[in-house]
């Protein structure tokens, strides 16, 4: 296994600090993690890349082929991108790929939402003196509801205000 990374592209110096983030890896099959590295290799990483993503993600060669390329194609298809912007995204970003996907999810749905309904509702927040975004201090607005809600919950919940004078404020912009 120990000769595995190294060929991996695992400093002996780094081996320590990768062990401890993952010992897991003892519990692969060597056969199967030789296929993980092959299959990314198929798809036009080069050697560096994968030894630079196997160091900044440690369990990126705990996922199975069929999820790395779930992945990979989660990221392609969802932010339009290239086969190789895919690429170099995940080479800068290899966590991408071995953490959470809700995040991601939450903040792309923030992106497809219309642009100008988040200023308009800030907008009002700020005029309300309401616009608090930090999660640590009183009266926090997530993003997510800040953009998710229907204008009645916003106006009612969160700007603490009726959408009449919402929408009075909108016809003043």
């Amino acid at each position: 296994m120990l000769l595995f990374l190294k060929d991996v592209g695992i400093e002996d110096n780094q081996l320590g600090a990768f062990l401890t983030k993952n010992h897991a890896i003892f519990s692969e099959d060597l056969e199967n993690l030789k296929i993980r590295v092959a299959y990314l290799l198929s798809k036009n990483f080069s050697k560096a890349d994968v030894a630079q993503m196997v160091r900044k993600a440690p369990f990126l060669l705990n996922f199975s082929v069929e999820r790395l390329d779930n992945r990979l194609g989660f990221f392609q298809k969802e932010l339009e991108l290239s086969v190789k912007k895919t690429r170099d995204l995940v080479v800068r970003l290899p966590r991408l790929l071995t953490g959470s996907l809700e995040p991601v999810k939450e903040n792309m749905k923030v992106f497809n939402t219309r642009l100008f309904k988040i200023k308009e509702r800030h907008l009002f927040l700020t005029y309300l003196g309401r616009a608090q975004y930090d999660p640590a201090k009183p009266n926090y607005i997530s993003l997510d509801k800040l953009v998710s809600i229907p204008d009645e919950i916003f106006c009612e919940e969160i700007a603490k205000a009726s959408v009449q004078d919402f929408h009075k404020f909108l016809k003043m912009l």
